[in-house]
């Protein structure tokens, strides 16, 4: 629906020192300055021209300094796995002649206007790639995120994680609720299958950046997880744009629905075989019973009852972390004899 064809490399041309990137549902105020802060990184950086812009999807071309340097800016977004944004070669030198530009100056199509690159910045492409949003409150001021992740080099957290490689006609955004509110309070979660990614914003910066960490490349129903961080105001330009989702595919969070209270020392723990039951009844929290319910959504390895005398739980354990987490999403506040169960991940052995 947004897709961009290339014309086809002859064989003798696998690398050039031109660009294309191909961004979705970029933000507005994306300026060439911008592209070529971020592109700079990745060595000396000569021209860019945003060759067209729209709500849905916006094409830049960029024009680095010497093929080296195009191939380490390719190599790099290549390996972010984006839905967001897409780079490849780009041969039609006609479409940038050398002579047309002076280096450092900048211009727009479908965008009058133009601008001199002074100051370079060492940021991320991370900080528009992951959903296609950024947002600079000028031509020379990045995200206001400023924590830096110490596993990947110069990559800045927010407050939302992009859930790329979602896929299963099973999942909507509820269920994707099920799973990721056990890493923190989450205000919104919109889930786009058109592109196969997801949203899910949190309360505060430091449970996103939990996800990130723990959950990348988690698998699920017909997903396999590359988690990125993405803008703070993306679920938010993604609203509205009905054609993208169902309404379904769109939650927000409230009080009621968090799973932590605010007041209290947040303990999160990361994906699990073994997972926590509770707000059981009594009838129902015997291992007979257990092994019944959860042995419809795959291998039972154990089950370990944690009845009290007014508190009624337990522990199972599925054979596989993906099980587990089919388990969480597709059973968490369901109903079981009467009352709403609750799901959560444990570092309980069983």
């Amino acid at each position: 629906m947004f897709s961009y064809s290339l014309p086809n490399l002859p064989d003798s041309l696998h690398f050039s020192h031109l660009l294309l990137l191909t961004l979705t549902a970029p933000p507005a105020n994306l300026n060439p300055e911008y592209f070529s802060s971020l592109m700079s990184q990745y060595g000396p950086v000569a021209n860019v021209k945003i060759l067209h812009r729209s709500l849905m999807e916006c094409r830049v071309l960029v024009e680095m300094a010497n093929i080296e340097a195009a191939k380490n800016a390719k190599k790099a977004l290549d390996q972010l796995s984006s839905n967001f944004i897409k780079c490849s070669y780009y041969q039609d030198d006609k479409l940038m002649p050398h002579g047309s530009f002076t280096i450092g100056s900048y211009e727009t199509i479908d965008d009058t206007t133009s601008s001199t690159f002074k100051n370079r910045h060492s940021t991320s492409i991370n900080d528009i790639v992951q959903d296609g949003d950024s947002k600079p409150h000028s031509s020379t001021v990045l995200p206001i995120s400023q924590k830096l992740i110490p596993s990947q080099k110069n990559i800045q957290s927010t407050k939302t994680v992009c859930l790329n490689g979602i896929s299963g006609k099973e999942l909507d955004a509820h269920k994707l609720y099920n799973i990721f509110s056990n890493f923190g309070n989450v205000d919104k979660i919109i889930l786009i299958n058109l592109k196969n990614f997801a949203l899910v914003k949190y309360l505060k910066e430091d449970q996103a950046y939990f996800v990130y960490q723990n959950c990348q490349n988690l698998q699920f129903f017909e997903s396999s997880l590359t988690i990125t961080f993405a803008a703070d105001d993306s679920i938010e330009k993604l609203v509205g744009l009905d054609t993208l989702y169902r309404d379904q595919d769109y939650y927000v969070g409230s009080q009621d629905t968090d799973r932590f209270n605010p007041n209290n020392k947040m303990i999160l723990l990361p994906p699990s075989q073994v997972l926590h039951i509770s707000n059981l009844k009594k009838v129902s929290s015997n291992a007979e019973t257990m092994w019944d319910i959860f042995s419809e959504f795959g291998v039972v390895e154990a089950v370990k009852v944690l009845n009290s005398q007014f508190k009624f739980m337990c522990l199972i354990k599925m054979e596989t972390l993906k099980q587990a987490l089919e388990v969480m999403a597709l059973m968490h506040n369901e109903e079981v004899d009467g009352r709403n169960i609750q799901i959560s991940f444990t570092k309980a052995k069983i």
